[in-house]
């Protein structure tokens, strides 16, 4: 386990009130809630600036200086110097014309990217609801200043050091500085300074911030960290892709120094022409190397692809490698509240169910003493303190002077209220079973437990029992509201809580989401639904928006046998009256057991731990800090339908980046062995300034691949990171093209040992058009023709070939005649229509069949099923589940924290200048980087 970051000593030394800054103003004696006056916000602004921790960037000049760094713009520096030294002035002055070109081109493509990710980043700052001049603003973070009263409730991150001023006593996670796993409590045996980056796991208080920024204590920790520390996040594929870059790079360098030993040797290239027979080797290695750009181009596309993902389909992943799992997503399992259904709660008054001894006006009234008008984007506070408002109920009579917030586990609510006739309420709202039994389900934590005093009345339970299911099966949440006569925390096991009634509450399904589900379904992405309402509403909802009805209580999963539970969770179509631990426990038998990249959506603190369990964590709007540090993925409108578009766009970026990975090592093995063999044979090499022209105008007529029309092949399986079967295909497509056209040049008029300008030219053209028109079958799935490139594409490979054809025809050293170019055309066609046919076969028995295409991001709208028609549909997604299923090695992320400098981005494989590379969040890169190891797994196993 990594150390912690900062040491119990550290912890306490000068974290206290007596050394808070003299400039921060007092609280207000009369009401301490009341917070700071714009007035004291400017001045206090101007003393301690933004609440922020810079983040170092990457200059420019240093993003241009970096395509001339590594191993290919090394060789082809080399191969200037070497132009320069024979005095052949206009072959040095072209070399560097195009490694200039070439670096301008990348430097534009890496500023688009890091232009792109810092755009997102600016998206994923956090809100705080904040006290200022006796109101409730929300504010962004960044503006909060030292004296602010800042509302801290459960999934809050502690924007800044606060100080505990008044309300529960709050459960902190203080993992991230200091390595504990248990949860503190605030004000208790270490203090009332909450501390800046942990985060509230359970409660609500009001604190007042002492020190901001770069003065907290994490802040000086991450500034310090920074200096000499380098964090990147690497996805499965990328890791994959590299290891086999490195590989064919290996073998290339094989083949070239075969090449050197053979023309120098062999056709006396020592003794005759050192100079070009280095230069001749030079440009072959260039050709073999150029591969490694494609970490690079991997880089930049899901940049883009996360920006348009943003942008297009309100949807910021957290970190680039995220778009792989969501790619590959087999398994969404999804809240209801807010996600599938509105969020928009109302109370349905006239459906108020009230016990003997009380009125409809009596729950509302409870529920609202219950309740906290502040927390602004709690959509069962909010439905209620609207429904008070237009009742007939009054609270004149009472003062709220305590409030128990929410725990996930206990599943209520507990305030205390004074009334001002003498004495005390203490009020309780939440689930109608812990209502009555706090004991009911599970034992809690919670500090207050109880029996309301009818709850040996069989006939009294019965009947809210009764009550209670006929609200739900008419689709109603229910809220249960009890009261107890006394401070019941002070009278202990003498407390006498009476049940007051049930508050119905309906929250309807959104207008899209049966499409939405229907669109998923069609993507073979299947769907659970988890919700701590009751089995019958959850039931209620999934047919209202097209799901199955086979749903399962939290506490049967919980109790059935080890097989039994793994079966439960892998045929459920939802699951009810969960408990947090069970959505973790899903994703994780999801994940593991049966091996599917699995989403999980949460907006709650008490969701973190299942958002960090599934590969693509899901945070919903709305969510709170602790469920957005865990996701990978933020929604920034409500429903699913964000995630049906960020599926298919991550299923097209990942074909592209796919398309392009089999090209580029393809056209390297063209190049290659063509050349090499021909030389091996012959004696006869093209010159090496135009095998650099060729490589290099090959690798800048591929930039528009990043904005190609790659269709999303959805329907059939997930886009997996499989790297072996883009090895085959690249093999299939380099082998076939070279065999093809090494026949081609023995077969022709030519005496290739002459080697004369005539036929280098012949060469030089042929390879050129062969590699510039590979592209367009490489990146079809099936026949090219049903898969049309983008204008841009189509149009840079024609420009790129034309070029091509008059340099061929028109400098003097090669001379090509025009009727070898007609002769060049014809045969390139036919290869690649006899090549482009046999890849449908070949991919067929790779088991990379190209499968349906989704033709339209539009939503699939649902046609009526039956509850048979449905499980039918679902035996079919859940085959192409079964050839989905991914390796263990497989299903991670890895974070590396390593020092600035390092031969990996020397030889292109990764930057050393980026000190959050692959992050969207750039604050989860800098807590990644504190954390000291040199690999750690991004997701827990266990």
């Amino acid at each position: 386990m990594a150390a912690p970051l900062l040491t119990e000593e550290e912890l306490l030394h000068d974290i206290d009130a007596d050394a808070m800054d003299a400039n921060i103003p007092p609280l207000n004696p009369e009401d301490p809630l009341f917070g700071l006056r714009s007035s004291q916000v400017t001045a206090l602004q101007e003393i301690f600036g933004m609440n922020e921790i810079i983040i170092p960037q990457t200059p420019l000049w240093k993003l241009f200086l970096r395509q001339f760094i590594g191993f290919l713009p090394l060789l082809i520096e080399l191969a200037a110097l070497i132009s320069l030294g024979v005095g052949d002035y206009a072959e040095f002055g072209i070399i560097v014309g195009m490694l200039l070109a070439n670096a301008c081109l990348g430097f534009r493509e890496e500023y688009h990217a890091k232009k792109s990710l810092d755009e997102l980043s600016e998206q994923l700052e956090s809100e705080i609801a904040t006290r200022r001049e006796g109101e409730t603003l929300s504010l962004n973070v960044k503006e909060l200043v030292p004296g602010d009263v800042v509302l801290l409730v459960s999934g809050t991150i502690v924007p800044a050091e606060t100080q505990w001023i008044s309300g529960d006593t709050v459960q902190v996670d203080t993992a991230p500085l200091t390595g504990e796993l248990l949860h503190r409590k605030y004000p208790g045996k270490h203090g009332d300074i909450i501390l800046s980056g942990t985060t509230v796991v359970a409660g609500e208080c009001y604190g007042r911030v002492l020190r901001t920024g770069s003065n907290t204590e994490i802040g000086k920790a991450q500034a310090d960290a920074l200096k000499n520390k380098t964090v990147r996040i690497v996805s499965v594929f990328q890791k994959k892709i590299t290891t086999a870059v490195q590989v064919i790079v290996s073998v290339s360098l094989f083949l070239v120094i075969a090449v050197l030993l053979v023309k120098g040797f062999k056709y006396d290239g020592f003794d005759v022409d050192l100079d070009n027979t280095i230069l001749d080797v030079l440009s072959i290695l260039i050709a073999s190397i150029i591969i490694l750009n494609i970490p690079r181009v991997i880089r930049v596309n899901l940049a883009l692809g996360a920006g348009f993902l943003a942008k297009h389909h309100r949807a910021i992943v957290t970190s680039t490698p995220a778009l792989q799992n969501i790619a590959s997503m087999s398994m969404l399992c999804c809240g209801k509240t807010g996600t599938v259904t509105t969020a928009n709660t109302s109370i349905i008054e006239d459906q108020i169910y009230a016990v003997d001894g009380f009125s409809n006006g009596d729950v509302i009234k409870y529920a609202f003493l219950c309740s906290n008008a502040d927390k602004k984007d709690d959509p069962i506070d909010q439905a209620i303190v609207k429904a008070f408002q237009s009742s007939s109920a009054s609270s004149d009579c009472y003062t709220q002077t305590e409030i128990i917030g929410f725990n996930p586990a206990a599943k209520r609510v507990v305030t205390f209220v004074d009334q001002s006739s003498g004495g005390t309420l203490t009020i309780s709202k939440g689930s109608p079973v812990k209502i009555i039994d706090t004991e009911a389900g599970a034992i809690d934590n919670h500090e207050l437990q109880w029996k309301v005093d009818k709850v040996n009345d069989k006939g009294f339970i019965d009947q809210v029992t009764a009550a209670d299911k006929e609200l739900s099966i008419n689709g109603y949440k229910t809220i249960a509201i009890s009261v107890c006569e006394g401070n019941a925390r002070e009278l202990g096991d003498s407390a006498v809580w009476k049940f007051v009634g049930l508050l119905p509450m309906l929250d309807p399904p959104r207008h899209d989401t049966p499409a939405t589900i229907e669109s998923l379904h069609h993507a073979n992405i299947s769907v659970k639904m988890i919700t701590g309402d009751n089995v019958n509403v959850g039931i209620e909802t999934a047919r209202l928006i097209g799901l199955g009805t086979k749903f399962y209580a939290g506490e049967e999963m919980r109790n059935a046998p080890a097989k039994t539970k793994n079966e439960i969770i892998y045929n459920a179509d939802g699951f009810a009256s969960v408990l947090p631990s069970d959505k973790r426990e899903i994703a994780m038998a999801l994940k593991n057991h049966f091996g599917l990249v699995t989403g999980m959506t949460g907006d709650g603190a008490n969701d973190a731990p299942a958002l960090s369990a599934a590969q693509v964590g899901i945070a919903v709007e709305g969510a709170t800090d602790a469920a957005k540090n865990s996701a990978d993925l933020i929604l920034t409108e409500p429903g699913l339908s964000p995630i049906y578009g960020a599926v298919l766009e991550s299923r097209r970026i990942f074909a592209r980046i796919k398309s392009y990975v089999i090209y580029r090592v393809a056209a390297s093995l063209i190049l290659v062995l063509t050349l090499s063999i021909v030389i091996f044979v012959t004696g006869c090499s093209v010159d090496a300034i135009y095998v650099i022209i060729l490589a290099l105008m090959n690798d800048i007529s591929m930039i528009p691949v990043a904005y190609d029309n790659a269709t999303a092949t959805a329907t059939t399986e997930p886009q997996l990171p499989r790297s072996n079967t883009l090895v085959y295909q690249s093999l299939y497509h380099g082998l076939a093209h070279s065999a093809l056209s090494l026949m081609f040049f023995f077969a022709m008029d030519f005496d290739l040992a002459v080697c004369d300008g005539e036929t280098k030219g012949f060469i030089w053209f042929h390879l050129l058009v062969v590699t510039e028109m590979a592209i367009f079958s490489v990146r079809a799935p099936g026949f090219f023709l049903f898969s049309m490139p983008s204008p841009y594409l189509m149009l840079s490979v024609l420009l790129t070939i034309v070029a091509g054809g008059l340099i061929a025809c028109n400098v003097e050293s090669i001379g090509l005649h025009s009727t070898n170019l007609g002769y060049i055309g014809i045969f390139n066609l036919a290869s690649f229509l006899v090549i482009d046919l046999l890849k449908v076969k070949f991919r067929e028995m790779i088991g990379e069949e190209p499968g349906d295409v989704i033709a339209s991001d539009h939503l699939i709208l649902p046609t009526a099923s039956t509850e048979k028609q449905k499980n039918v549909n679902k035996s079919l997604r859940y085959v192409v589940h079964n050839e989905s299923v991914l390796d263990a090695k497989d299903r991670e992320h890895l974070v590396e924290v390593k020092e600035r400098i390092s031969l990996g981005g020397f030889f292109g494989l990764g930057t050393d200048l980026n000190p959050n590379e692959g992050f969207v969040n750039k604050k989860a890169g800098l807590r990644r980087s504190l954390n000291g190891l040199d690999s750690i797994a991004l997701r827990e196993n266990q």
